[in-house]
């Protein structure tokens, strides 16, 4: 789960009062108990999550309707209550009195306040958070965010469930179909359906790139927020990126055009970032070894991380390797 630290950044020169659409995700306090419980439905064959709801995860969402008629200005279009954290999607349809994260923290210590009753602890004794400080906001700059997060959201126990029975997806090789090309994946592939990718491109010079101050926004925002940076990460600026990716605990997906099978695992750094969950390795398998990547493999690595970047949640068709 992401670092505490990293949830109390905003989105710099963002009114948090305008009219807007937010994914908010909350973690849950060391010590507190579980929000939720989700077990497979033995009756599908498919994975199918059943969420149960403990006392305090029940308390939680009470507490969030609450908020829905405490500011009628929000709506909640979509939400997630995890064992271990919360996802909701928030629809701000008009100027809001406060500052959105005002709104929120009073939104936590109500349901902290609430736990604190509820579990009859001593009423002079201080009142415990159910959350770690702060919160994430991934803001809908773009067009098909608002969906892409509702999916994300509603997806959420069906990846959890693949995540604790099945952990070898995340070391085993997977396929994807990219331009009628196989490519190979090494790695976390639910980062293929998070709802906030983006991909790097810069030129050498970087006059020369379209609308660069647009995309350096948009990056920064997926670092701001910790989204999905995407990218073969060629020249030493793009691999700016991906060092501050690293550090700010932001997922990356990466180009490569070398082949990945079960004795040429990734070096132990990228090794490392697989098994933490915060890189996909995706191979167009051209060569059997990493080596000088011309320009113009340059330009086709860069394309499909462009074709990556712009793929909705749960859109990205998976196989596994027959051979």
């Amino acid at each position: 789960m992401t670092e505490v630290s990293n949830f109390n950044r905003r989105c710099h020169n963002h009114d948090y009062r305008s009219r807007c659409i937010y994914m908010i995700t909350m973690l849950k306090a060391n010590g507190v108990p579980r929000f939720s419980t989700i077990t497979h439905d033995k009756r599908c064959k498919k994975i199918s999550p059943i969420v149960k709801l403990s006392d305090v995860g029940t308390l939680i969402q009470n507490n969030l309707a609450k908020l829905v008629t405490d500011y009628s200005e929000i709506k909640v279009l979509a939400r997630i209550i995890m064992p271990d954290h919360i996802h909701f999607e928030l629809f701000v349809q008009q100027p809001l009195p406060l500052h959105l994260g005002s709104i929120l923290a009073g939104f936590k210590s109500n349901c902290s306040v609430a736990f604190h009753r509820m579990t009859g602890t001593d009423t002079n004794a201080p009142v415990q958070s159910l959350f770690t400080p702060g919160f994430n906001d991934k803001i809908a700059f773009r067009a098909g965010a608002k969906e892409a997060f509702y999916n994300y959201i509603s997806d959420n126990p069906r990846r959890y469930l693949i995540k604790k029975h099945y952990p070898e997806y995340f070391y085993h090789k997977l396929t994807i179909n990219i331009e009628e090309r196989c490519c190979g994946l090494y790695g976390n592939m639910f980062l293929l359906d998070h709802p906030l990718k983006a991909a790097v491109k810069i030129s050498r010079r970087k006059e020369r790139t379209p609308e660069l101050a647009k995309k350096i926004s948009l990056w920064e925002e997926v670092l701001r927020s910790q989204g999905v940076l995407v990218s073969p990460f060629i020249n030493p600026e793009e691999k700016k990126y991906y060092e501050r990716a690293i550090s700010s605990d932001t997922g990356i997906i990466l180009i490569v055009n070398y082949t990945l099978s079960d004795r040429s695992k990734p070096y132990k750094k990228l090794f490392d970032l697989c098994a933490e969950g915060k890189l996909l390795i995706i191979s167009t398998e051209q060569y059997l070894r990493e080596q000088r990547i011309t320009y113009s493999e340059a330009q086709y690595l860069n394309r499909i991380a462009a074709i990556i970047a712009q793929l909705a949640p749960q859109q990205a068709r998976l196989r596994l390797r027959t051979s």
